[in-house]
């Protein structure tokens, strides 16, 4: 990793469940490669509210609650005591349908946010509305699958489809890509409707990081049905790509709940590192 790195200010959520503590570790190694300071949220659910009828069951269940989130804070603190970069490790306990919106204020100062991929979550709705509450912040998150090893970004994927979360995923590969990394623009079922006489889909974009000292190949590939999520993700483990950068939610979310949508699949499942830029 060069030392001119933008990624300085790291953030990492996780619930300090024991299987999120190995996603611990890629912060703290994704951190190490940019010389950043690294924050981790351990997010922990307080039930507590579902026993509020009765005051003995919600003083009990408030209980277990605090001694469980204090378990989960003191596992990741002993994780990263050894950590080569400045880490700083602080809890939020609150009901499930807060912890996103407390998450997001956070998230707003950081370069960029780590979030485990589904193997590493106890609760993975609450990791889902996590993540698509955090994208909403404008910072790009990156959702780590389980058998990660953090690396120099000398090979980046772009999922393009010409819309303004696309221009900002475009400028989001710019901060992490190494000097002269290869990028390969994917541009999924847009060609059918491609006319003589037009730009190729894909080939301005590839202009603007070619002068930027980026190695650019555009590829345009049909999803054969499977989906732009899976067909994307599928080039970039073939191609050997460092991750994927994909614009999230370029229409409502209530929308894409509605009808699916890539945003949605690429956060329920990882076969590769995935950066969402909304």
């Amino acid at each position: 990793m060069t030392n001119n790195s933008l990624i300085k200010d790291v953030l990492a959520i996780v619930d300090g469940d024991d299987a999120s503590l190995p996603a611990v570790d890629q912060a703290v190694a994704f951190a190490a490669l940019h010389d950043a300071c690294l924050t981790i949220i351990v997010a922990s659910e307080n039930v507590s509210l579902a026993a509020a009828a009765e005051p003995y069951g919600y003083a009990l269940a408030l209980s277990v609650a605090e001694e469980l989130g204090a378990q989960h804070l003191a596992a990741v603190r002993t994780r990263v005591k050894d950590s080569p970069v400045d880490v700083d490790v602080h809890g939020l306990l609150d009901d499930p349908a807060v912890l996103p919106r407390a998450a997001r204020g956070e998230s707003r100062s950081a370069d960029i946010v780590l979030i485990p991929g589904a193997e590493r979550w106890r609760d993975d709705a609450l990791r889902r509305h996590i993540s698509e509450t955090v994208l909403f912040t404008g910072t790009p998150i990156l959702i780590m699958p389980a058998d990660w090893t953090p690396r120099a970004f000398t090979h980046l994927a772009l999922g393009w489809n010409a819309s303004l979360e696309s221009f900002r995923a475009t400028r989001t590969l710019l901060t992490l890509a190494e000097p002269g990394a290869s990028t390969d623009i994917l541009v999924v079922d847009q060609i059918e409707n491609y006319q003589a006489g037009q730009a190729v889909p894909g080939s301005y974009i590839a202009r603007h990081l070619a002068r930027h000292g980026l190695r650019v190949e555009v590829h345009a590939i049909p999803s054969c049905k499977r989906g732009a999520a899976y067909t994307m993700q599928r080039f970039v483990a073939q191609h050997g790509a460092d991750a994927l950068v994909v614009g999230g939610y370029g229409r409502s979310r209530a929308l894409e709940f509605i009808l699916g949508g890539v945003t949605r699949e690429l956060i329920g499942y990882q076969q590769v590192p995935v950066v969402l830029v909304h």
